[in-house]
């Protein structure tokens, strides 16, 4: 209990630091810094500038989806220790970058634009392609991307996913399909939504009508640590029964999607697609439990040589059902792509058994370039 003595002295001292009617405050100031007005990245057409102020920096370098064949050099240093990189004629898309500052990877300071991965933080950056760019922002009305979490029983906990929904959901009272999109191994649930464009792609598509107005799903296909119990569980497995993402898609995330939005649960209404991981396990999933899917998306995946045998000694019956259960199963890879191996020997399976398929092999490798296009070219396919 302050006496009151000592509550006198407490204000005498606020009155001594309040400021004097009619005088400024004191502030403390500092001089300006290069880094207040840097502006990184600027993209000028199809030319993009790159800055950071490491003014105690030895070397700089670029890294990501824009330095193919290793790190890009060639910064140039100001005298006031602003170092910047300009690449011409970039072709339009949408990039992940990193600088190498001294060897230490950060993500662009001056950049509010990220994309998360299972590991690190990348920043990103679009370059603008033609009027006809299916992931380019355009002057439309926008459907909405947010961050939900759900329990999850597999794992315990919350685990978080991102669900797209199209313009004009929350005014109606309409139900709609659903897509459950699935990344790859080096991802998380937020890079379908950042560095895949997957809300802009199908804002582009749902707005002409060249697709139906749909929800996607786009959760994490990882499983946690150790401490959840299956430390010896890959999500590339041969028996989805062992696969916890599996269990925690079919008893997570599905009830909570159908629980929480206004979705269509019949089997015509629901699509599973994935890339590379998320492609063998939408093959896992999607195959095994034909009875919840009638569209299937594998892109740039497949199982690699041992699984796959194995998932055909277990699955030989469940590969012949499936047959008579799909509307459509759909797949693409790139021609330089590391997964095209096991793309072709995956169609071999399916020929084996009776599985109908559509099959697409683009240019380009193992890239988020082609897995944009799969996404654009697959959309429009679903729930007619």
């Amino acid at each position: 209990m302050r006496t009151g003595a000592s509550r006198r002295r407490g204000d005498a001292e606020m009155t001594a630091q309040a400021p004097t009617p009619g005088r400024e405050p004191h502030r403390i100031s500092r001089a300006p810094s290069p880094y207040d007005v840097l502006v990184s990245p600027e993209v000028e057409g199809r030319d993009v500038t790159f800055r950071i102020y490491a003014p105690m920096a030895s070397d700089l370098a670029l890294q990501g989806d824009l330095a193919e064949d290793g790190p890009i050099t060639g910064f140039i240093r100001s005298d006031q220790g602003v170092w910047s990189l300009q690449l011409r004629d970039v072709q339009p898309g949408t990039y992940r970058y990193q600088f190498v500052v001294d060897k230490i990877t950060v993500p662009d300071p001056r950049n509010p634009t990220g994309s998360p991965t299972h590991t690190t933080l990348m920043s990103l950056v679009h370059v603008d392609g033609s009027e006809l760019s299916i992931e380019d922002i355009r002057p439309l009305r926008h459907g909405a991307v947010s961050r939900v979490y759900y329990h999850s029983p597999i794992f315990g906990g919350h685990r978080s996913m991102h669900v797209y929904t199209p313009t004009g959901y929350e005014r109606g009272s309409a139900h709609y399909p659903v897509l459950y999109l699935l990344h790859g191994g080096g991802d998380c649930d937020a890079s379908w939504s950042t560095v895949g464009r997957a809300g802009v792609i199908l804002d582009n598509l749902i707005a002409p009508h060249l697709a139906v107005p749909m929800i996607v799903v786009m959760p994490s296909g990882h499983a946690p640590g150790p401490q959840t119990g299956f430390p010896n569980s890959p999500a590339m497995t041969a028996d989805p029964a062992n696969d916890p993402f599996t269990a925690d898609l079919l008893e997570g995330v599905i009830p909570h999607i159908e629980g929480t939005y206004r979705v269509r649960t019949e089997p015509e209404q629901r699509a599973l697609a994935g890339l590379s991981m998320g492609g063998v396990q939408a093959a896992n999933i999607g195959l095994v439990h034909a009875r919840l899917f009638r569209y299937l998306g594998i892109f740039s995946s497949g199982w690699f040589p041992e699984v796959r045998a194995e998932f055909e000694r277990r699955h030989a019956e469940t590969l012949r059902a499936a047959s008579a259960q799909y509307r459509l199963v759909w797949t693409a890879w790139g021609r330089s792509d590391i997964a095209r191996s096991n793309s072709l020997a995956m169609l071999q399976m399916f020929d084996r058994h009776g599985l109908r398929y559509t099959a697409t092999e683009t240019e380009g490798g193992h890239t988020w370039m082609n897995w944009r296009r799969y996404l654009a070219a697959f959309a429009p396919l679903l729930f007619r």
